[in-house]
């Protein structure tokens, strides 16, 4: 999906016959609506959840913004990971279209009503607000991601105005505007995994579409965006634990079971850079003393 193609107005695709001969396709046009609330209810039954929102999101003839609101609205789960993992009490943003309607086209989870940051996408990305090209995400993605992908269509599997996607490229672009994963190619069910030193991405596509056109069709028929399927969870990394020097068996504690393994291995002559305490480059009983020191906390190494 292209950019010009994201942020086209959402439609819907009618097909119109013309003097018996010809058929088209035009567009009714109108926005999806934005809303941040709160989990309220989950009937798993029925595959909807109730939200008591906080704010909807308000156009003023650029791009718009978040405005207070309160009103309580069932939504359908976009996919089945939304129905597992999504629960009373989260935080959420949805864009799409409440029941009687029920279409939610992207939901993300965030960490607090407090800290609005979205750590889970279920649904389509590229709906999340502002919902314009030329503003951030609003709320963030965790990390300040943007995540970007693009559909190759299947033509044998069209409708007027848009395809199946036989597969989709996914960029995960960083905060500097540089991509850590650039085009990473996944077929529907496949998932993808970015491990950085920070945030760890995990990005499974479901299913989606591409426009018809122009790989598929020609001329092209105005009508609907096309809507994809994803989930996308972005963690932070836990750092691995700090091993002090003189921490032999890498409990994450200096005790006088380092002071053991310290002596074994100068009794065998062997070499060890966390027992040589005293940086002599060679390990001594003077080094398993000092590590047994500082096992009574009689020295600091």
């Amino acid at each position: 999906m292209n950019e010009n193609t994201k942020h086209n107005i959402f439609g819907i695709c009618v097909a119109v016959a013309l003097l018996g001969a010809f058929v088209g396709c035009a567009s009714a046009a109108f926005n999806p609506e934005g809303h941040m609330g709160t989990v309220v209810g989950k009937d798993s039954g029925n595959n909807t959840f109730e939200v008591r929102t906080t704010h909807n999101w308000s156009y003023n003839g650029s791009c718009g913004e978040w405005q207070p609101s309160t009103a309580i609205m069932e939504w359908p789960f976009p996919n089945e990971d939304a129905l597992n993992e999504i629960d009373v009490d989260d935080y959420v943003e949805i864009l799409g279209f409440p029941e009687p309607y029920g279409q939610t086209i992207c939901l993300g989870k965030m960490n607090s009503s407090t800290e609005k940051v979205i750590t889970d996408i279920y649904g389509d990305p590229n709906f999340l607000e502002p919902y314009c090209p030329s503003e951030p995400l609003d709320p963030p993605l965790l990390g300040t991601f943007t995540i970007k992908y693009s559909s190759t269509p299947n033509c044998s599997d069209c409708s007027m105005c848009n395809c199946e996607a036989n597969y989709t490229n996914v960029t995960i672009i960083n905060e500097a505007g540089q991509a850590e994963v650039d085009d990473h190619q996944l077929y529907p069910g496949q998932t993808c995994t970015y491990e950085g030193m920070e945030y760890r991405i995990s990005i499974t596509f479901h299913s989606g579409e591409a426009p018809a056109c122009p790989v598929c069709n020609n001329p092209c028929p105005p009508g609907p965006q096309p809507v994809s399927n994803f989930v996308i969870h972005i963690k932070t990394v836990t750092p691995p634990p700090t091993t002090p020097r003189g921490d032999m068996n890498h409990d994450g504690i200096i005790t006088p079971a380092d002071a053991v393994i310290a002596l074994t291995i100068a009794a065998s002559g062997g070499e060890n850079y966390d027992a040589d305490i005293d940086g002599d480059g060679k390990v001594t009983s003077l080094d398993g003393l000092m590590i047994m020191q500082a096992a009574a906390d009689n020295i600091e190494i």
